[in-house]
């Protein structure tokens, strides 16, 4: 039994490491997606995933592709809730320091600091925990 989304589309480009990107045409179910606003950049019918090639389909096959899908919940703390934390702190830290002879400056400094460095942070997590961890990724599962 598959554990993600199971979605068809056709092979556009080999890429290297035994990836293929795959084209995917818009659904209706697109509109009540919580993740469509990463998918404008492709056009507004389709979508462009890559997706580990281990069956070795090649340009212009229609295959199926196997999207596992992260904890939404997760992924809304890590990328909005820690960092709104990150800024906080720094501002307080900021403002306490008083580092530049004028707190709002000092705070305002500190605020980015923080946000930047704990962005630097999720980056890090994200390509130690998901990007070299196969089963996150999408998976070409049948050629059709």
């Amino acid at each position: 039994m598959s554990s993600g989304k199971i979605e068809d589309g056709v092979v556009t480009e080999i890429l290297g490491n035994n990836y293929a990107n795959v084209k995917i045409p818009k659904k209706t179910s697109c509109g009540s997606c919580n993740h469509k606003g990463f998918c404008n950049p492709f056009g507004k019918d389709h979508m462009v995933i890559a997706a580990d090639n281990k069956l070795k389909a090649i340009i212009g096959q229609k295959v199926r592709i196997e999207v596992r899908a992260a904890d939404e919940g997760k992924a809304i703390t890590i990328l909005y809730v820690i960092p709104f934390i990150a800024m906080f702190i720094g501002a307080l830290i900021g403002n306490a320091l008083n580092l530049f002879g004028n707190q709002d400056a000092s705070a305002a400094f500190f605020s980015f600091l923080f946000l930047v460095i704990t962005f630097l942070c999720i980056r890090y997590y994200s390509r130690t925990k998901y990007e070299k961890n196969i089963s996150y990724k999408p998976t070409i599962v049948k050629i059709l």
